[in-house]
């Protein structure tokens, strides 16, 4: 790794070899892909799944922060989170511009994930640990915490983990793999411990006397974790595309084409119906998402089965598997259908049945069995828009360079991050709303039961507006997203159907200003291509100097060395074209 970096954010920070990465082959390997991009960030993916899911919890249930406290204090639960996340997604903004302006050895990424760390576990500690003090007082210590994790210390670290894929290596299948294997962290990961956290948390909470102190120890436990596994990735990432511009910085210019302004691209999006249609779904759906993620916990305890209060923990263990059980094995049977049938047809398909599941879940509160069973149809149908929303990114984009001649790809993916971010905040705000129109309040004690040989809390029933609002905010988000995407997908979205004449009309114009040029034609297919023999040529190479390298420290014949990896190879590829073959049949 080159020790010379120009001036810039960071230039003389983590100079010493101690903090070079682990990482040093110019290939992708499984060392790198599971510790880098799916043990390492599951410890921080943690703590934001925790915190997404449970703070707010943690705020009405426990700090009593309902109208048992004053009617203004309910209301700044419904005003605070959509201003903080209003001001998160400005910092996601600034946080950009600060990755970009980073000239570190180490790289303009891997810095941040470990700078990160200070203020996340702090923040973490302290909205935890509010101190018995007045409300005012207490929402101020709120208002700081949250942002503080939300707006700063999270910031950092997700805003340099999103781009830590793209960054690895210029291989495109070694790339997508740390990409999708990251995937894997945030779909599957932080599931698991949706799953088990309840359990963990109810089981502390009783060892240490009460919900606060046990919120508070758990929490804590959770940043020890997270924190060595914060460093893992630290360790087990490589920035090969930074490094290698850091590399050839002086030695030419490069030619880059010249960008619409932002203002341009936005007057041409908004007369582009196709975009304006998508960017819509796109955050009714973040939205409704966020309103049905926040309303989870409260669900498990009040609607699943009735006031269970007392049992929420088990329940919220029980519930969660049904409602993500869809997110593994059916991705075997949506993706295949999906390319069989077309993503349009499919999604008709799959928000017809999470509709009909949401409505049965729905009108059956109280009983498990139709609340199961719905939720778990609903799941299934969702997975088909959920897989393939974001897909038709590129055909919106495409449209409007099509119908407008511009291309907008930075306003459109400035604009969805800085809507997600304020999404999840008017989500959390309008479930406050209602808990707050409803009269929910902090949950009162009134005793015990005996059930199956273990003492049950029992709790007062909450007003009936109030659970049926909580059973609106999650089961009702589902039947509205899903009734969306079957309304827009069947009367006005028909962009699956005009894509083939605009993919047509956009190559011709590509065609006719490169013969303009006096420049030859070349097809994205037939760039694709060369560049992915180039790649593959390139890794091959490394691969053969690293195992020389290998062989000659080791005291092996590298000929017998490498043919025992040829020979694997040539199994694996044989088996790769079999199953091909036996596909067409």
């Amino acid at each position: 790794m080159s020790t010379k970096t120009k001036k810039g954010l960071l230039s003389g920070w983590f100079e010493s070899s101690f903090w070079d990465t682990k990482i040093t082959s110019a290939n992708v390997h499984g060392k790198e892909r599971w510790l880098g991009y799916v043990a390492g960030p599951f410890g921080v993916m943690l703590l934001q799944s925790i915190v997404n899911s449970y703070f707010n919890k943690y705020l009405t249930d426990t700090l009593g922060f309902t109208v048992t406290r004053g009617m203004w204090i309910a209301s700044f639960m419904v005003v605070f989170p959509v201003l903080s996340k209003l001001l998160d997604a400005i910092t996601n903004v600034i946080m950009a511009k600060i990755l970009d302006n980073t000239k570190c050895r180490q790289g303009k990424l891997r810095p941040w994930f470990i700078l990160s760390l200070p203020i996340t576990v702090a923040s973490i500690i302290m909205m935890f640990a509010i101190p018995n003090m007045s409300a005012k007082a207490q929402a101020v210590w709120v208002v700081i915490s949250y942002n503080l994790f939300y707006s700063v210390g999270y910031t950092m670290w997700y805003m340099a983990y999103e781009l830590s894929a793209a960054l690895s290596t210029r291989n495109v299948k070694q790339r997508s793999g740390n990409s999708i294997a990251g995937q894997v962290t945030k779909n599957i990961g932080t599931g698991i411990i949706s799953i088990l956290f309840p359990t963990i948390l109810s089981l502390i909470s009783h060892s240490v006397g009460g919900d606060k102190q046990g919120y508070l120890v758990t929490l804590s436990v959770m940043c020890v974790i997270a924190v060595p596994l914060t460093f893992i990735q630290y360790f087990y990432t490589r920035e090969r595309i930074t490094e290698e511009r850091r590399a050839t910085e002086g030695e030419g210019e490069l030619v880059q084409v010249k960008e619409a302004s932002f203002g341009t691209q936005l007057k041409a999006c908004v007369k582009d119906k196709y975009w304006v249609m998508f960017i819509i779904l796109i955050f009714v759906y973040q939205v409704l998402n966020a309103l049905k993620s926040v309303s989870q916990i409260y669900y498990a305890g009040w609607v699943v089965a009735g006031n269970a209060y007392g049992e929420a923990a088990a329940i919220q263990a029980r519930f969660t598997m049904i409602a993500m059980a869809p997110m593994g094995p059916m991705l075997f049977v949506v993706l295949p259908m999906i390319k069989k049938f077309g993503r349009t047809k499919m999604i008709i398909l799959g928000s017809a049945i999470a509709f009909v599941g949401a409505l049965i879940a729905f009108f059956g509160a109280g009983s498990t069995m139709p609340v199961y069973a719905g939720t778990g149809l609903g799941g299934v149908g969702a997975m088909f828009y959920v897989y393939t929303m974001m897909s038709f990114t590129g055909d919106a984009i495409d449209h409007v360079e099509y119908s407008q001649g511009v291309r907008v790809e930075g306003l459109t993916a400035a604009l969805v991050g800085f809507m997600h971010s304020l999404a999840n905040g008017l989500g959390q705000g309008l479930f406050n709303l209602g808990l707050m129109m409803s009269k929910y309040t902090t949950p009162e004690m009134i005793g015990t039961v005996e059930k199956k040989g273990k003492l049950i809390e029992v709790y007062a029933d909450q007003t009936a507006g109030a659970t049926t609002w909580i059973n609106f905010s999650y089961q009702g988000a589902i039947a509205l997203t899903a009734l969306l995407f079957l309304v827009l997908f069947v009367f006005f979205f028909d962009i699956d159907k005009r894509m083939p004449e605009v993919t047509h009309a956009l190559v011709e114009r590509k065609k006719a200003e490169c013969e303009a040029k006096g420049i030859p034609y070349v097809s994205h297919e037939e760039q694709m291509k060369a560049e992915i023999a180039q790649q593959q040529k390139e890794a091959e190479e490394n691969r053969v100097k690293e195992l020389k390298e290998y062989c000659e420290k080791k005291g092996l014949d590298f000929e017998t060395e490498n043919q025992k990896y040829l020979d694997k190879k040539a199994k694996k590829d044989a088996r790769k074209a079999a199953k091909k073959a036996k596909k067409k049949e």
